[in-house]
C-alpha cells in the first residue's frame, strides 16, 4: 500500500474542446494509513453547471505611473523630494554630484587637445629640431607629473594628520567635559562645564571643517592628477605623431578628432544635466535611493500594462520598487490589477469578461470587476509564452494597496449539467487524468477524460459515474484494491 501526496493540479481548457491539458506536481511515496485509524475525505461525482474559468497571480498597481531615472551614472547628492509629495512637471527632483561629471570635462578636453595636435603632427611633418621640443615638452609634462602627484599626497597626508588630531582634542575636551559631571543638570551650569562645553563644540566644529576640506582637497587632487596626465599623454601622441607622416594616420588622427569632439560634447551635456526634472505633475509614489548612493543611468520603462500608462516592470517590484526605477510618479486614485496568462489561453482571455479578485489579506473579500484590456503581443514571462491583461474592480476598495499580490479568476464560459468532481481529486498517472474510486473500503485508481475546469470543479466525460465517491485528496494513504 502506498501514499501519494504533495501534487500540484493545474488545468489549461478552451471552451467547447473535448481536451484538457494537465500539469502536475510531485507525488511522494508513502506507507499506506489504516483505514481504521484515517477517515477519508470523500467528494460524490454529480451533475452540476459552473463557469469555466482562467485563474492568474497578479499584482495591484496604481492605472497612471511613469519611471523616471537619470540618463547618467553617477553619485546622488542631493534629493529633492519625498513620497507622497506632489510635484509640478519640470520640478527638481534629485542631483547628482559633480566631481566626476567636471572630471569628465576636463579629461575630455585634454583628449581633444590631444586629438587635434596630433592631427596637427601628421599634417605637418617636423623637422629634428621640432621634434626635440616635442621630447623635451614630454619630459617637462613628466615632471609635472611626479611634482603634482607628490603635492596631492603631501596635501591629503597633511589632511588626514588634521584630522586624527582634531579627533584627539573632541575626545580630550569630551573626557574633560564628562569628568566634570557637566551632563548633570545641577553642575552642568558652572562657568568650568560652560567652558569646557564651548571647548568640546570648538573642537566638533574644526574636526568638520577639516574632514569637509580633506574631502575637496580629494577630489581637487584627483583632478589635477588627471590633469597632468592629460599632458603627459598629449606630449607623448604629438611625439609619436612627429615621428611619421601617411595619409592613413592622418585620416585616423581626423576621425580621433571627430570622436573626441564628440565624448566633450556628452561630458559638457552630462555635467549640464546633473539635476533630473520631473516629466510630469503628479504625486512622488516610490523612491529607491538616498543620498551618497550610486546610481547607475538607464532608460525609463518600455512596455505598459494594457489600459495604462504603468510600465508592466511594475508587477515585479510592487508598483515601483528589476532594476527599480529611481523615482516612481503617477497618479494614486485609481488602482487596477495586472497579470499574465498562458498563450494558450488568449482565445478565452477578452476585455470586459466579468472577474474577481481574492487574497489572503484581503479577509475573505472578493472584489468583483472585469478585464479592462489584453495585451496585443505575447512576451515571454518565466520562460513561457504569455499575455498581460488588466483587471479593474467595479468600484474603488480600500483593501487594494500598490504591490498587494492578489488571486485574479477570469470566467470565460459556462459548463451546463455536467458530469464533475472537485479539482482536488484528479491528479496525473502515467500521462493520464486519474481519481481515486472509494470502493469497498479501498482507493481504486481509475483513468478519466477530463473537460472544462471551473474554480473548484472539473468536467469528467468519460471514466466515472453520477453518485461514485472519489478521494477528495487522491492517494491519501488508504489501501488501493489491487495494488500492493
Amino acid at each position: 500500500m502506498s501514499t501519494k501526496a504533495a501534487r500540484i493540479f493545474v488545468i489549461i481548457v478552451a471552451v467547447g474542446l473535448v481536451v484538457g491539458a494537465i500539469a502536475f506536481g510531485v507525488r511522494l511515496v508513502l506507507p499506506a494509513t489504516n483505514v481504521s485509524s484515517i477517515q477519508p475525505q470523500l467528494a460524490t461525482a454529480s451533475i452540476n453547471s459552473f463557469p469555466v474559468v482562467v485563474a492568474a497571480t497578479g499584482t495591484v498597481v496604481p492605472a497612471s505611473e511613469t519611471y523616471v531615472n537619470f540618463p547618467y551614472s553617477g553619485r546622488l547628492a542631493q534629493i529633492d523630494v519625498t513620497v507622497g509629495q506632489s510635484v509640478s512637471q519640470g520640478a527638481p527632483l534629485a542631483t547628482l554630484d559633480s566631481a566626476s561629471a567636471q572630471s569628465a570635462v576636463s579629461q575630455a578636453e585634454a583628449n581633444l587637445a590631444s586629438a587635434q595636435a596630433s592631427l596637427g603632427a601628421v599634417e605637418n611633418p617636423l623637422t629634428a629640431s621640432q621634434q626635440s621640443l616635442l621630447q623635451t615638452a614630454l619630459t617637462n609634462a613628466e615632471q609635472v607629473l611626479t611634482d603634482t602627484t607628490s603635492s596631492v599626497q603631501t596635501t591629503n597626508a597633511t589632511d588626514a594628520q588634521n584630522i586624527v588630531s582634531d579627533q584627539a582634542a573632541v575626545q580630550t575636551a569630551q573626557t574633560n567635559f564628562d569628568n566634570a559631571n557637566c551632563s548633570n543638570a545641577t553642575t552642568g551650569t558652572t562657568a568650568l562645564c560652560q567652558s569646557y562645553q564651548s571647548q568640546l563644540t570648538a573642537q566638533q566644529h574644526q574636526l568638520a571643517t577639516d574632514q569637509a576640506r580633506a574631502q575637496t582637497d580629494a577630489s581637487a587632487g584627483v583632478l589635477r592628477i588627471d590633469q597632468a596626465q592629460g599632458q603627459v599623454n598629449s606630449a607623448k601622441s604629438n611625439l609619436a605623431a612627429a615621428q611619421t607622416s601617411n595619409p592613413s594616420q592622418v585620416s585616423a588622427a581626423q576621425s580621433a578628432v571627430s570622436s573626441a569632439q564628440a565624448g566633450l560634447q556628452a561630458a559638457q551635456d552630462r555635467l549640464a544635466n546633473l539635476t533630473l526634472a520631473a516629466p510630469i505633475a503628479g504625486t512622488v509614489l516610490a523612491i529607491n535611493g538616498q543620498v551618497g548612493q550610486s546610481v547607475s543611468g538607464s532608460p525609463t520603462a518600455g512596455q505598459s500594462l494594457p489600459g495604462t500608462n504603468t510600465p508592466v516592470a511594475g508587477l515585479t517590484n510592487g508598483g515601483g520598487g528589476n532594476a527599480s526605477p529611481l523615482f516612481v510618479i503617477g497618479t494614486p486614485g485609481q488602482l487596477v490589477v495586472g497579470f499574465s496568462f498562458p498563450s494558450n489561453d488568449l482565445s478565452l482571455v477578452s476585455p470586459g469578461l466579468a472577474a474577481t479578485v481574492t487574497g489572503s489579506t484581503l479577509n475573505g473579500l472578493e472584489i468583483a470587476g472585469k478585464i479592462l484590456a489584453v495585451s496585443s503581443n505575447p512576451v515571454m514571462v518565466a520562460g513561457v509564452s504569455s499575455y498581460y491583461a488588466t483587471f479593474v474592480p467595479t468600484s474603488p476598495s480600500s483593501q487594494l494597496t500598490p504591490g498587494l499580490s492578489v488571486n485574479v479568476t477570469v470566467a470565460v464560459s459556462q459548463v451546463a449539467n455536467a458530469l464533475s468532481v472537485p479539482v482536488s481529486a484528479v491528479y496525473l498517472l502515467g500521462g493520464t487524468a486519474h481519481v481515486d474510486v472509494w470502493y469497498n473500503n479501498a482507493a481504486v485508481p481509475t483513468a478519466i477524460t477530463i473537460g472544462a475546469q471551473g474554480a473548484s470543479l472539473v468536467q469528467v466525460k468519460s471514466g466515472l459515474r453520477a453518485g461514485e465517491q472519489v478521494l477528495l485528496v487522491a492517494n491519501q494513504g488508504f489501501a488501493q484494491a489491487g495494488l500492493p
